[in-house]
């Protein structure tokens, strides 16, 4: 084998090898963030379509509700009114109510006529669920959930349907509706397509860089001579020096995204199983499945991918900083027991919304290093709004920081002060009389720099 062979395989193996290597930690990686991203959307959506059944259900209450408490004119009359109220209350295209009595008969439905008169105690559905029992049994236990599939009126066909019964006990009725679920799945399939495309074009363009380096690669080592060897060796260290600075800006830029915004919430979760975990000594099974969880969670701190860099928190969208600076006390206190003051004012449309989700982060972080160093029992956030700057502090009762002082501190505080400072702000980091820490951030108001950023 002559050196120029042995040259071009030692540079280009090691670079189809770390593209293979990047190119399936991205596949494998997407597929867990698309797992995880699907799960999030059935989630909300199918809480939305709970709070929208409970909502009509309590419509349908609101309307028969006098007649079914007074019962005038008799009982067999005002129930009567009460079917033809309920025969004619639809929304949407495909919502209605229905009732049967607790022995499983029909008493009303409107899409479904044939449906009335008959007992559907042991009706199934197309999975073997016997529905009417079931949703009777959910009834009768205070009102509840049921989910089964069910003829969709307005496309004739069989899908899966979200139900919600309730018991009018001195009627011996159930009463249900429901929302059909299939839009769930629809959204979720439009995600994975989505996904799946952005998967395709990472891939293909690892694929294309990779082409190029061994183009380039090739196309050098091809015109070397055993003359130019020392040049050629010179060239390659260039190259090799190159890659290693992006590496580095890489990593710098992936480590203060997942230092600032998922790792902080994985964090949260982690010193609540924590405290399980300490906790259970009676419960053996739970502490040790408590324990499993707690070594999941720091494999899955290790693995988590990278933060978009535009991602803000979505109480700050909707509540504004103040409000969501209460919420994240709020949430902190609930998980690690630790008490938390929020004194927060308004800042309104006087800060950019880059600055407010800086800030944001900055209390976050601050919350982190709570809960992991600070062994405290209190913390208190204040933000005041002056005339052309904000103040924001975050004490604690805590051990303090280390003696001597670091100058620069860790990576955390690195970010922080990094974050700070492009808005124009300033972040100091000090010791408290009474012992803990404090850290204090000064951030202009209305600044053009800011609102460019």
């Amino acid at each position: 084998m002559t050196f120029k062979t042995k040259l071009l395989l030692i540079t280009i193996l090691p670079l189809i090898a770390v593209s293979l290597l990047i190119g399936a930690a991205t596949y494998y990686q997407s597929l867990e963030l698309i797992a995880a991203e699907t799960k999030a959307v059935e989630q909300r959506v199918l809480a939305s379509k709970r709070q929208e059944i409970r909502n009509y259900v309590s419509l349908a209450l609101t309307s028969i509700e006098q007649i079914y408490n007074d019962e005038p004119n008799g009982r067999e009359t005002a129930q009567e009114e009460v079917k033809e109220i309920l025969q004619n209350l639809t929304f949407d295209y495909d919502g209605y109510f229905f009732v049967y009595t607790l022995d499983g008969t029909n008493i009303v439905h409107p899409k479904l006529p044939h449906l009335v008169g008959g007992n559907w105690w042991d009706l199934r559905d197309d999975n073997g669920d016997f529905v009417i029992r079931n949703l009777i049994a959910a009834a009768k236990s205070g009102g509840g959930f049921h989910q089964y599939v069910w003829h969709k009126p307005s496309t004739g066909s069989v899908e899966e349907k979200l139900g919600y019964a309730i018991l009018l006990d001195k009627w011996g009725w159930m009463l249900g509706t429901g929302l059909y679920t299939d839009d769930i799945a629809r959204e979720v399939s439009a995600i994975r397509a989505d996904f799946s495309r952005s998967i395709r074009q990472t891939l293909l363009v690892t694929f294309m860089i990779t082409l190029a380096a061994i183009i380039i690669a090739g196309s050098l080592i091809a015109g070397v001579r055993f003359s130019e060897q020392r040049f050629a060796d010179t060239k390659l260290k260039e190259l090799t020096n190159r890659i290693f600075q992006v590496q580095e800006q890489e990593r710098k830029r992936v480590s203060t995204e997942l230092h600032d915004s998922i790792s902080q919430l994985l964090v949260s979760v982690r010193y609540g199983v924590e405290m399980i975990h300490s906790e259970a000594n009676r419960h053996p099974d739970l502490q040790s499945q408590a324990a499993k969880c707690l070594k999941t969670l720091d494999g899955t701190i290790a693995e988590v991918r990278r933060i978009s860099r535009d991602l803000r928190p979505s109480v700050l969208d909707d509540m504004g900083l103040a409000a969501a600076l209460g919420s994240l006390g709020k949430e902190f206190q609930n998980q690690s027991g630790i008490t938390v003051n929020v004194t927060a004012e308004q800042c309104h449309t006087r800060l950019s919304e880059g600055a407010k989700t800086a800030l944001y982060r900055v209390v976050q972080e601050c919350m982190t290093n709570v809960a992991r160093h600070a062994q405290a029992s209190e913390v208190n956030i204040s933000l005041k709004v002056g005339l052309q700057n904000l103040f924001l502090s975050v004490e604690d009762n805590g051990v303090g920081l280390p003696r001597p002082l670091p100058k620069s501190g860790g990576l955390g505080f690195r970010n922080m002060r990094e974050r700070i400072e492009t808005y124009g702000g300033k972040l100091t980091l000090s010791r408290r009389a009474s012992g803990g820490t404090r850290i204090k951030v000064q951030m202009p108001l209305d600044n053009p720099a800011a609102k460019a950023a």
